[in-house]
């Protein structure tokens, strides 16, 4: 995987964004979201399909850069093997089950399609992945914790994808957020807790992957999600603590 910096990575998502816009079944649209089926399908050419990846749940995704089998867990007592094809993405079913986050969803999809769109752009970067068979996975482990800088690049490709930066300014005037949000407190600034919140539905993402997308585009200044108290929360003198 060569280096790239998060402008690299921005290019990349306006060059696809850009594409996305001239798709034949968007004409006469003026998209202010990316729905991930279409950009999958229609512009990527990618097959997906839908099975338990795992018995723990642990992985949401999966592609390959070449033919590889995978087992598949739809039977626990009876396990399969899936034969990738290099150009499909297999997405953990329980995604889509009843009460699922469809922002959970939606970004696994497309990370996956990144990995693919990855190798579309570097195919020298992939050929041992391709003679070695590796599959690249998407789990409920955080990229940055894991240490992976490839899964660092293609969620940061995701991110810039699923939420472009006109899309975003565009979205945040509609549902009433101005150019830029001062705080996302959901106790001490409520109004626009649920603006945002509806944004991040119409978007389809999740909350936190909004907030972070718009605090790395310094759209946001204070981020609150986690924990709403923490402009009030009261530390001890140092001197209380020596007893």
């Amino acid at each position: 995987m060569p280096y790239l910096t998060r402008n690299d990575i921005e290019a990349i998502a306006r060059r696809i964004i850009t594409a996305y816009r001239k798709l034949p079944v968007l004409q006469g649209q003026t998209p202010n979201r990316v729905q991930p089926e279409i950009l999958v399908k229609d512009l990527l050419g990618l097959t997906t399909g839908y099975h338990v990846l795992s018995r723990s749940g642990r992985i949401l995704g999966l592609t390959s850069c070449g033919e590889v089998g995978v087992p598949i867990y739809d039977d626990p007592a009876q396990p399969e093997y899936y034969f990738l094809d290099g150009k499909t993405l297999l997405i953990e079913k329980s995604l889509l089950g009843e009460g699922a986050n469809p922002g959970r969803y939606h970004f696994t999809l497309v990370h996956e399609a990144c990995h693919q769109v990855y190798r579309m752009l570097f195919p020298k970067a992939y050929e041992n992945c391709i003679a070695h068979r590796q599959i690249h996975y998407r789990t409920n482990t955080p990229a940055a914790r894991a240490g992976d800088w490839e899964e660092w690049c293609t969620n940061a490709l995701a991110s810039a994808v699923l939420m472009p930066v006109e899309m975003l300014r565009q979205n945040m005037a509609a549902f009433g957020l101005g150019e830029r949000v001062y705080m996302l407190n959901r106790v001490f600034a409520p109004a626009v807790y649920k603006q945002f919140s509806e944004m991040a539905g119409y978007m389809g993402v999740s909350r936190q992957a909004l907030a972070i997308r718009l605090k790395q585009l310094n759209l946001l200044q204070h981020d609150c999600l986690r924990d709403p108290y923490a402009l009030v929360n009261l530390y001890p003198e140092k001197e209380e603590w020596d007893v």
